[in-house]
């Protein structure tokens, strides 16, 4: 007989939003002061080419996105950390963990970083620690990331801290009026 599997009780980490730290960055929830940093970083098409949102246009719309993602935490639907980089004070990308699903111990994340700050090794070393957190501490024993297989830069993260390829799903979805494929990475604890 199997043993039984208890859903996670996250409670703990909706109380007050974790942060957490590395060498060069400071992975903390994103503050209002932030919108300049989000706005300038997400405004560059680059930035959201591979997902569905649209290029930030005004502050407003960075403003308004940390407003969602406060209110999603809230919510208990996603944690979502925020990159300082320390040298800096200077927000310059994000991870989230999202499709928690506490019953299945699983969960998704997601990352986006400035362009600017793109090769110099700060996504995967924001992302290792994450998936850290929520294998460690937050208890998952599993962990996705699904990105498109055109997006080589967020593969080549997604491989480089453990992930492994698992599927691709062709035209599985249409985002910004086109069919886009997934590409499904995942790693386990243990």
């Amino acid at each position: 007989m199997a043993a039984e599997i208890i859903p996670l009780d996250l409670s703990r980490f909706f109380e007050h939003h974790p942060t957490l730290e590395t060498e060069r960055l400071l992975l903390r929830p994103h503050a209002m002061a932030d919108a300049d940093d989000l706005f300038e970083a997400f405004r560059d098409p680059e930035t959201v080419r591979y997902g569905p949102h649209e290029p930030a246009r005004t502050i407003r719309d960075a403003e308004a996105m940390i407003e969602i993602v406060a209110k999603n935490f809230e919510l208990q639907k996603t944690i979502r950390f925020g990159f300082e980089l320390k040298s800096e004070h200077k927000t310059i990308g994000w991870c989230d963990l999202h499709h928690i699903a506490p019953e299945h111990h699983r969960l998704e994340l997601g990352y986006s970083l400035s362009p600017r700050y793109c090769g110099k090794g700060y996504m995967t070393e924001a992302v290792r620690e994450i998936i850290c957190f929520a294998l460690e501490d937050m208890g998952f024993h599993r962990i996705e990331a699904s990105c498109d297989p055109r997006n080589v830069k967020s593969i080549r993260v997604a491989e480089r801290c453990g992930m492994m390829h698992e599927a691709t799903f062709r035209e599985n979805e249409i985002c910004k009026g086109e069919w886009v494929s997934n590409a499904i990475y995942a790693i386990l604890r243990g």
